[in-house]
């Protein structure tokens, strides 16, 4: 079975350095481009998310959060394109609706309207995402000089970060 690597794309330009980075030196991967929408991003990121997106041949899947406000319900991941990407906070006004709002002591924005979307959409497409039956390695672009933000169980989540490998393997 070939390896396989989930690319997290945030649409900022170590993220995107990254990308381009595994896509030239992990070609040994069956690769998924996944960026997840909040709907607070600014335009000229999304534009450059889709000027990115044509460069490596459309490869990136946008995706947006879908807030199930049952109790015990997570969240869904539905697919979006440059043009039918929320601009106005849509996703993240469901999420604040359901969750509560997000801020420093209750810092989970990223973990409710990114992690948990990429992760649905990986389980609708049959990537398993539990941590023993996890069948792919996650990309995230954290540059060398920021490795004091390197998560300590990076390994037993299926984390890896290369721009930090990188530094530290040539």
């Amino acid at each position: 079975m070939k390896k396989r690597l989930v690319i997290s794309f945030s649409g900022g330009r170590t993220s995107a350095y990254m990308l381009l980075h595994c896509l030239k030196y992990m070609d040994d991967h069956e690769t998924l481009v996944l960026f997840a929408n909040t709907g607070c991003e600014h335009e000229e990121t999304l534009v450059f998310i889709d000027k990115i997106d044509r460069l490596i041949g459309g490869r990136v899947v946008w995706l947006e959060g879908v807030v199930q406000h049952e109790q015990g319900k997570g969240m869904l991941a539905k697919i979006v394109n440059f043009e039918t990407a929320s601009r106005n906070g849509e996703p993240f006004e469901q999420a604040v609706k359901k969750y509560g709002i997000f801020n420093s002591s209750y810092p989970n924005c990223t973990g409710r309207l990114k992690t948990e979307v990429i992760d649905a959409y990986l389980r609708f497409i049959g990537w398993p995402t539990g941590k023993k039956s996890r069948t792919h390695k996650t990309a995230t672009g954290i540059r060398w000089d920021e490795f004091n933000r390197v998560n300590r169980n990076a390994e037993a989540i299926g984390y890896i970060y290369p721009l930090v490998d990188k530094k530290n393997h040539g």
